[in-house]
Order: C-alpha cells, then structure tokens, then sequence
C-alpha cells in the first residue's frame, strides 16, 4: 500500500493526503481524521526518510546525560522527569526524544561528534557542563542548534540554562549560620565540573558576607556519588579543627555523609549539621533526620529546555523565538532537621 493508492481510494490528491498525514493546519481537521483512519485500516504508514528530506529535518531531538561512572547514577532519576518535560513539548510538534549516556568525558564528546557530523538529530541538549567545555565550542562552531543544562567559562553567548547554585549557597550559608555555625565546609563534585565552581565561589562570597574566613582546606573535591560524600565527611572530620557544618552540591553525596557519621556513633543535624544541596529524589524525606536542601522542578525545567532548543530551528522561531537564550532556574529550599542543630 503507498500513498498513491491511499490518496486514489480517498479521491483526494497525493499532496492532500500527505499533509494530513503530517497533521497540517492547511488541511480541515475532518479530512485529516478521515485519512488517518483510511490509512490504519489500509496499514499504510508514511515513509519517513521521504518526510524528512522534504521538511528538512528529522523530528528528534538528542539530550546528552552527564557522562558519568555506574556508581555515579543515584542523581538520573531527575533527568527522568525532566525528559518526561521535554517530551511534553516535543510531542506537540511530532517529535521524538533520543537520550545518549556516556561513561568518560571522551566517549562522549566522541558520540557528540558522530551526531552533529552525521545530523542524527536536529539539535542537542548538552548536560554536566565544564568551566572550559571544547563541547559546546565544537557545536557552536558549526552552527548547530543546541541548548546546553549549565553554563561555561569558554562560552558565555551561547543558549544555557542554569539552576541557580548561586542563590542555593548562599541560602545554604545563611541558613548554617543563623543556627551559630561559623566553621562551614563545602563538598562539591569534580572534573572541572562549571557547577561545583558556581556553587563553591557562591559559598566564599556568602561566607565573607557574614563576616567569616572561607578556608581552602574545607573545600573538598570528590565524585559525585555517595562514596564521595562519604569521603569528603572522612577526610574533614580528620582534620585538626574539623567544621561543625558540611554543605554537599547533592544529596548523593549528603546520603555518604550519613553512612560514615552513623559508623562513628554520631547524628546529623545533631553532631554535625549537613545541607544537602538539590534533592534529585524522594529518598531525603526518608533520611532520619529528613535532608535539607533544594528542590528542582524538572518536568517544568524540561519544558523549558525544549523550547529554548527549538527557536533555534527555523520552523518553530515564530512559535518560541521569545523564550530567553539563558535563563537561571530557581531552587526552592526544603527545610528539613539535617542543618537544625547548633555547632558542639
């Protein structure tokens, strides 16, 4: 069965029955549920290499996860939801979502090559962005729609939006020092990661604000997991002069911190209080005591992400060409008992 056929036993022209197929305002929505019914029944379905030589493009859409290490997924399930989001919009227009993961920064700057070369997709949305980010360059360079899930140093005027680490610390801080902490530490993720240096900067300047020393020693770097909240705890509660609080970038790593306070007798919010950073899940409400830190809301988050992607392609600028080129997201504080306790 081809669309000759179809368009025959329809007494419609082949142009007709092609833009109904395509769900085209230029054909009545009665003539396009008719089609749509002749072509189930008739088992007929469009031939969508054709359809998309003739659009000139492919109707999907690519998001790149972080590139990250098997123990490193605890924080996916906030891309979940935030791909559940960008389907929402994408659906709108016929589109499909195609997810990448990676194991190492390489083999996904390799993969992104592979499909900005080949034009698998019809544009990208980069994650887990680097302070320098040769991948964002790459794709900018070569006039490819993209949108990237944080910012970066080497490429301040392209599309980005952000969650605003910058007002998290500093309402982090604020919060550790109303409870009369002055000796507050801060574990946030590696590998040249643009969002732990965001979050880490937005702590020194907090910290001087309320009149207090940041010191480089309690600046702790490790994976972000919770093997490296766990480490990060074990190695400042090893130090001479220890901080009476820790703030973690996520709530992986906050749940490390936990494990290893539970293993030397002692209680967070209690012994040593611990502010989460974003929650990426339910789990922080089931923590004894329950985490606090900030939410995110992703499916909205995703929504945005879609849009800020497709004004970028000619046939949807009209549709989305107001929607920012950057945009930091807010984080909403969740108040818990983790960060309660008063420095002992």
């Amino acid at each position: 069965m081809g669309i000759r056929k179809l368009a025959k036993d329809l007494q419609l022209s082949v142009s007709t029955v092609s833009r109904a197929l395509s769900d085209s305002d230029e054909v009545s929505a009665k003539t396009r549920e008719r089609v749509r019914e002749a072509a189930l029944a008739q088992g007929y379905a469009p031939n969508k290499a054709a359809a998309s030589l003739r659009k000139g493009r492919l109707d999907v859409i690519g998001l790149m996860l972080p590139a990250r290490r098997e123990e490193e997924n605890y924080t996916l399930g906030v891309f979940m939801t935030l791909a559940d989001g960008l389907q929402s919009v994408l659906a709108l227009h016929g589109m499909d979502l195609v997810m990448y993961g990676s194991k190492s920064y390489e083999e996904e700057f390799a993969r992104l090559r592979r499909i900005v070369e080949r034009r698998h997709v019809d544009g990208v949305i980069l994650a887990g962005t680097r302070r320098q980010d040769e991948r964002l360059d790459y794709v900018a360079a070569r006039g490819f729609p993209l949108v990237s899930l944080g910012r970066c140093e080497s490429c301040a005027d392209q599309p980005w939006v952000d969650l605003d680490f910058e007002a998290a610390a500093v309402a982090a801080v604020a919060r550790l020092v109303a409870q009369g902490h002055r000796h507050i530490a801060i574990g946030v993720p590696g590998n040249d990661a643009m969002q732990a240096h965001v979050y880490t900067n937005a702590w020194r300047a907090a910290m001087q604000s309320h009149g207090l020393v940041p010191r480089e020693e309690d600046v702790q770097i490790n994976e972000l997991s919770e093997r490296g909240g766990y480490l990060i705890t074990e190695a400042l509660l090893a130090q001479p002069n220890p901080p009476t609080a820790i703030m973690f970038q996520s709530d992986a790593m906050a749940v490390g911190a936990y494990r290893k306070l539970h293993e030397l007798g002692r209680l967070p919010g209690r012994d040593l209080a611990i502010s989460g950073g974003v929650l990426s899940s339910d789990v922080p409400e089931y923590l004894s005591p329950r985490l606090s830190g900030f939410t995110v809301d992703a499916y909205a988050l995703g929504q945005h992400l879609a849009k800020a992607l497709l004004m970028q392609i000619p046939d949807f600028a009209g549709l989305y060409g107001k929607t920012p080129r950057q945009t930091l997201w807010p984080l909403t504080l969740r108040e818990r008992e983790s960060d309660l306790g008063a420095p002992r």
